[in-house]
């Protein structure tokens, strides 16, 4: 064996192209991140027009009583879900995480809007 075939044969493969529908899911996960500020800051206007909004924030009556780490959990969780997205090689693991991205995201914004429920 010559020097030229080892070489050749050490030499790590050329990586993948991927497939369309990992490049379509990487895409509609970036556009999700991306609207979600803006849904996020709907989703505050729209807890601001609760009934006890006014109540809650001027006497601290009437405030949700959602936990503050449910917020910080949804959040993460959609971070690391775009994250793996982003970055993962195997279809049906983008696919979870990408659900899973919308799914925090979801959790995230219901929460939000409810927090003067």
């Amino acid at each position: 064996m010559s020097n030229d075939s080892r070489a050749r044969a050490a030499s790590p493969s050329a990586p993948s192209v991927p497939d369309e529908g990992g490049r379509r899911l990487r895409k509609l996960s970036l556009i999700w991140a991306a609207l979600f500020v803006p849904a996020t800051v709907l989703a505050g206007i729209v807890a601001l027009m609760a009934e006890n909004a006014g109540r809650c924030i001027e006497y601290g009556d009437g405030c949700g009583s959602t936990p503050g780490y449910a917020y910080v959990v949804s959040l993460a969780l959609a971070a690391v879900a775009f994250a793996i997205t982003q970055g993962a090689d195997r279809g049906t693991v983008r696919r979870a995480a990408f659900w899973t991205q919308l799914g925090a995201e979801c959790v995230f914004l219901v929460l939000v809007a409810t927090t003067f429920g």
